[in-house]
């Protein structure tokens, strides 16, 4: 007879793509995880994974567990919560440093007013969270991702700036001037090659933890800041600006969600009220 514990364990490995994070999920040890999937797989007389320098990839026999398991497991991984005189079920949400959550807020606002249910909250570990705000590159493995939006860089600066009233800007322009440093930014050093070849020094001013931080420094005039266009308008003190030269600095932002039907629900939802 199969257990729910390894059940749940193993389901946590098929959706995230991993053991340790499966193991991380569920606030157990990695041992723990792949010694529950083992004994699934002695019981069933057959693998469920086979592992990959890219993860976990399940195997036509986990494929048909997880389709035959997943809602009893589920069923009753919830079942105290829908008997709670006021249900609410868990959303974790993740948003990359470089994504700003203003264009999600209103989303999020109307799916919270719509599935009452819903309890939300922020982590700050993508491999845990259940729907992630990020750009493509930085979906967590063994996430599905739902892009919304194409976006290159421009320029951020304080909105009384003197360049704050040109259309476009050239990297001579802004060579003179203090930028804030975005190490966490994923496309880092394509930027700073960029800035390499037309002679820009790299940034030299104030460093940030994330893009809201990034647009509170540039509004105080602490420095400029290479930063995604869609940047613009979601602060009163700063101004975008494309700068000329760099289109091929591009990203796709969207939303990766675990393969649940929880998260494959709130994304599509999410990505409608996103697009409108």
């Amino acid at each position: 007879m199969l257990e729910i514990t390894p059940l749940r364990y193993f389901l946590s490995a098929y959706e995230t793509g991993s053991i340790s994070r499966a193991a991380q999920v569920n606030a157990v040890s990695q041992p723990s995880v792949s010694a529950a999937i083992q004994r699934l797989e002695r019981e069933l007389g057959g693998s469920l994974f086979l592992r990959s320098r890219r993860g976990l990839v399940t195997t036509p026999l986990g494929e048909q567990l997880y389709r035959e398991a997943a809602p009893s497991v589920t069923h009753l991984a919830d079942l105290s919560t829908r008997l709670r005189p006021h249900p609410r079920q868990r959303l974790r949400i993740y948003c990359h440093p470089d994504v700003l959550l203003s264009p999600f807020s209103v989303p999020l606002q109307a799916l919270v007013r719509r599935r009452q249910e819903l309890l939300p909250e922020f982590c700050d570990q993508a491999e845990v969270c259940d729907i992630a705000c990020v750009a493509e590159s930085c979906a967590p493995p063994g996430y599905a991702f739902l892009p919304l939006w194409d976006e290159g860089y421009g320029v951020a600066l304080p909105a009384g700036h003197r360049l704050a009233q040109a259309g476009v800007l050239r990297p001579e322009d802004i060579v003179a001037e203090p930028r804030i440093h975005r190490p966490y930014c994923p496309k880092a050093d394509v930027l700073h090659e960029v800035e390499a070849g037309r002679g820009m020094p790299p940034p030299h001013g104030a460093a940030a933890v994330n893009d809201q931080q990034v647009l509170d420094l540039v509004a105080a005039g602490l420095g400029i800041a290479l930063v995604p266009l869609r940047h613009a308008g979601c602060h009163p003190g700063v101004a975008v600006r494309p700068l000329t030269e760099v289109p091929e600095v591009r990203r796709t932002v969207g939303l990766a969600y675990r393969k649940t039907v929880l998260a494959r629900e709130i994304a599509a939802e999410l990505a409608a009220e996103a697009k409108e």
